[in-house]
């Protein structure tokens, strides 16, 4: 499957950019997302460290309000699906974030969401 292999290419050659650990996400691993991330609005996404069967990765943007109650759990591969652009960063380890859309692209290490637990 080329689709598959390019893409953890792409995702190795990130962490290998940022100097980070690849630490791949599993297709059933689950991620959060706010309304608005499916509809392709620039987005800030962070990584947790969290149990097995979530990725940590949390997709917001600004149609999020605060409440948690309303954000959605969904499998990773939605996400490729979805919002391919995205899928490039998902291999940076728990405590990297990103800011995706609008003028341009940032991403950064958050050492207190590394320490989180």
């Amino acid at each position: 499957m080329k689709g598959i292999t390019h893409l953890l290419e792409v995702q190795q050659k990130c962490c290998e950019h940022y100097s980070a650990q690849y630490t791949p996400v599993d297709e059933e691993q689950m991620v959060v997302i706010s309304d608005g991330v499916y509809e392709g609005l620039p987005l800030e996404g962070v990584r947790y460290p969290s149990p097995d069967h979530m990725s940590g990765w949390w997709l917001t943007t600004d149609e999020y309000n605060g409440d948690i109650s309303s954000l959605k759990t969904v499998h990773f591969t939605h996400i490729v699906k979805y919002r391919p652009e995205v899928a490039i960063y998902i291999a940076l380890p728990p405590g990297y974030r990103f800011m995706l859309g609008g003028e341009q692209e940032h991403v950064w290490f958050d050492e207190e969401v590394a320490n989180d637990k």
